[in-house]
């Protein structure tokens, strides 16, 4: 049983890391644009387009101005992003209580 909780931590663990990959992505080169509860506003000069990150039924999701999202991270109960020393900090707590925090060197855009 503690093998398996520490394969579950291990693996959500690997997974934050691989959602903060996507969001500090050069494919993007994201840009923050505002900041709210639950939802931030990313523009991508790159695709010259808006895209909304947000907690969506257990989930964080990016997703554009059409039809369709990207699930980014699952098994997620709360999210808290939030400008830190002009850095995107974002706050997560898993299902099973699990936290993670990160600090996102991303412009932001007036």
């Amino acid at each position: 049983m503690i093998s398996y909780a520490s394969q579950v931590q291990n693996r959500q663990l690997v997974n934050f890391h691989s959602y903060i990959r996507i969001l500090e992505s050069e494919k993007f080169d994201f840009q923050i644009k505002q900041i709210k509860v639950g939802d931030t506003l990313l523009y991508s000069p790159v695709t010259h387009k808006y895209y909304h990150m947000e907690k969506y039924k257990g989930m964080i999701r990016f997703t554009g101005s059409f039809k369709g999202h990207i699930p980014a991270l699952n098994d997620v109960q709360k999210v808290r992003w939030s400008k830190f020393r002009g850095c995107l900090r974002t706050d997560v707590t898993f299902s099973n209580g699990q936290k993670c925090s990160a600090y996102s060197k991303l412009p932001f855009k007036d």
